[in-house]
């Protein structure tokens, strides 16, 4: 997951705010020709122009029926230069041109709109795969070729510019594109693109879909400062871990910090010119400041350049794919993942619907009961954004690696499966077609009771609870005694929505966990045939890491 780094400086916004007090009248950058408008509601379209001046805005649709009609709006530039204007609703597969002039007669046009459905898609390098990486089959390649040009131009894709920025900015850089098999290298997100044909397809509607997505990058880039300095939470930054308030303070004194790391450690390396003394003076070895500018992956420097910009602008639901980066201390997982989350929700004024993707399989398959220290705590902490209303979780445990690199790849390369998950879970919740019961995995419903040498586990959304094809046994599961690192494995039985879990060499069981490793082994699934998502009954998340529940440091 090799990254571009780009330094950038509070100084390019600067410079990006005083061009648009000069730039007559524009869009913002998001509001481009053939973008999408979401269908069925008004819409917010914003601008830059001179200050304070008065704009007209023409908005002329023509419904997919050939009606035409134009709508005359007034705008106002506050003193910045910034105006938008609420445009009415119109059904889906209308054609807007919309226009606008300020009193100045300087005009700004953007065309070929249409009205659809349009969600967002954020997270690491397995959202942000495309069709171009080498471990594609040919075959898959020309299969979403055909794809593409069979959706005639209803599926229109933005990815964001791959820029970081200090502060909030008001634009994101990118543009639209129609997408056909011929530009299918532009289409951004393959799983947004795959997940965007699917509901195009169901729902006979354009769908545009914005791919703000960043290879290697953890959670807490994605966070606003504003949310992140009320929270307050626990983030690791550079390899240490503090709280939001300690993070700005080392912000604040970059200079000083700067200033004393050089001359202590030049001091430092004198007492310890050899590596052997290097090696065993570790822990006194001065800290680096943390330099903002040029490191990438620090809090809030994706949001800035990446989310705050696409509002007004507010998509129906929003796509979730990273953890990956997180993977080593899941215990600060739930907190960030939920107030990302209510952040973007209260940013973007909606309170958009949350779908994410439960890691896929990675590395070696599992050997012990339970790999403490492994992807189950992470799957398991993130799954604690489902006490949030409108949120879901694709799980792709069952899948990973791939055909040239092996188990080793972190990076499946066929996004098909989880977008079909995903694109199932919006149709049935959001769209309302279909059974929320069938596109849901069975999971853990926190639930459990013991029973002489069994420990029982009930199980939500377990209709018709199975053994997976071609398994031989129930397999993956494993019980514990007191000691929380002494796992067995279990044998399973399942009674109706209840798995009754026993080993006998745990005679009195205290807890249980399934596919709890990297490269879980899985052998259950409803009869719809999702798979049953990994779990543990004893907070895995915390426990491993030596935590409690809401615990940080």
């Amino acid at each position: 997951m090799k990254i571009h780094k780009l330094k950038l400086t509070v100084l390019l916004s600067a410079i990006f705010a005083l061009s648009s007090l000069n730039a007559g009248i524009r869009f913002k950058n998001i509001y481009q020709n053939d973008m999408v408008l979401q269908a069925g509601e008004e819409n917010i379209v914003a601008g830059v122009s001179s200050p304070n001046s008065a704009i007209d805005v023409i908005v002329s649709a023509k419904s997919k029926d050939g009606k035409a009609s134009v709508k005359n709006l007034k705008a106002k530039a506050n003193k910045k230069g910034a105006w938008s204007v609420k445009i009415p609703s119109f059904p889906k597969r209308t054609i807007l041109e919309i226009s606008a002039k300020n009193e100045n007669g300087e005009t700004a046009a953007i065309s070929n709109v249409v009205t659809g459905e349009l969600w967002l898609g954020s997270g690491q390098s397995n959202m942000e795969w495309n069709f171009n990486a080498d471990t594609i089959d040919p075959k898959y390649l020309q299969k979403y070729r055909e794809i593409a040009d069979s959706m005639k131009a209803d599926v229109r894709t933005f990815k964001t510019s791959r820029l970081l920025f200090t502060e909030p900015s008001d634009e994101v850089g990118g543009r639209w594109n129609v997408i056909e098999g011929r530009n299918l290298d532009r289409s951004g997100s393959q799983l947004g693109f795959i997940f965007a044909c699917i509901l195009s397809k169901a729902l006979d509607t354009p769908v545009g879909f914005i791919d703000t997505s960043w290879s290697g990058s953890r959670i807490e880039p994605w966070i606003s400062k504003e949310a992140l300095r009320k929270a307050n939470p626990q983030i690791r930054v550079e390899g240490r871990i503090m709280d939001w308030a300690e993070y700005e303070s080392c912000l604040n004194n970059f200079e000083k910090l700067r200033r004393d790391y050089l001359n202590n450690y030049r001091k430092w390396f004198e007492e310890n010119p050899t590596e052997e003394l290097q090696n065993k003076n570790r822990a006194s070895c001065p800290e680096k400041p943390i330099d903002e500018i040029s490191i990438d992956n620090l809090p809030s420097k994706m949001y800035n350049a990446k989310v705050h910009g696409i509002a007004p602008l507010s998509p129906k639901g929003v796509l979730w794919y990273q953890g990956e980066s997180n993977s080593s201390e899941p215990y600060q997982y739930p907190a960030l993942i939920k107030l990302l989350v209510n952040s973007w929700r209260k940013h973007f004024k909606r309170e958009f619907y949350f779908y994410y993707v439960d890691l896929a399989a990675h590395r070696d398959t599992q050997s012990q009961p339970a790999h403490c220290g492994s992807w189950g705590g992470i799957r398991d902490a993130m799954a604690e954004v489902l006490s949030l209303p409108k949120t879901g979780v694709a799980t792709s445990i069952d899948s990973g690696g791939s055909k040239k690199q092996g188990q080793g790849d972190i990076h499946p390369p066929h996004k098909e499966m989880i977008a079909t998950r995903l694109a199932n879970l919006a149709l049935a919740e959001v769209y309302k077609k279909g059974s929320v019961k069938a596109v849901r995995s069975p999971y853990y419903s926190g639930e459990y009771k013991i029973s002489g040498n069994k420990i029982i586990v009930k199980i939500a959304n377990a209709e018709g609870l199975r053994k997976m094809n071609g398994k031989e046994k129930l397999t993956g599961f494993a019980v514990r005694g007191e000691n929380p690192r002494d796992w067995k494995w279990a044998d399973a039985e399942i009674n109706g929505d209840t798995i009754i879990l026993s080993s006998p060499d745990v005679p009195e069981p205290k807890a249980a966990r399934y596919a709890w490793a990297n490269w879980p082994i899985v052998s259950v699934e409803s009869r719809h045939g999702l798979p049953l998502r990994s779990f543990s009954t004893d907070g895995g998340a915390y426990l491993d890491w030596n935590k409690k529940k809401g615990e940080s440091k």
